[in-house]
């Protein structure tokens, strides 16, 4: 019985330590996939000039607020 026991615990280990990397790379891919998305939606925004602002912090850097939309500083 402590003999199976070990075992179990022995390839249990053998497993996380196999499929760890494995899982790692999963999640580091998912949440990669999610910044790109939302960089794109924000930049896709910001383009159309969508962005509706009252004072110059309400816009991300680079850009300033003109008008009551976020446009970037290179436009004035």
């Amino acid at each position: 019985m402590k003999v199976a026991k070990r075992v179990g615990t022995v390839l249990l280990a053998m497993l996380a330590g196999v499929f760890m990397p494995l899982l790692l790379w999963v999640a580091l891919t998912v949440a990669f996939r999610r910044i790109f998305a939302e960089w794109r939606a924000i930049g896709a925004q910001l383009r159309s000039g969508n962005v509706v602002c009252s004072i110059n912090s309400d816009c991300p850097t680079g850009y300033e607020c003109i008008g009551r939309r976020c446009l970037p500083m290179y436009s004035r």
